[in-house]
């Protein structure tokens, strides 16, 4: 397979290409996350409390 286009200048912008587009995401989803009121997801139900294990606590 014959790869000779692949120099090394190639080679360092696909990285930096590929660097750019993740830092872009990241930067777009913290300001989704951070922006507007918060988001209700799946597990964001009623909370349930845990009953104690043991012992019951005396007054």
């Amino acid at each position: 397979m014959p790869l000779e286009f692949m120099t090394p200048d190639v080679w360092n912008g696909l990285v930096l290409g590929v660097v750019i587009i993740g830092l872009a995401l990241a930067a777009l989803r913290l300001y989704r996350d951070l922006s507007g009121p918060p988001r209700r997801g799946p597990d964001s139900g009623p909370k349930t409390t845990a009953r104690r294990s043991g012992r019951a606590r005396r007054r």
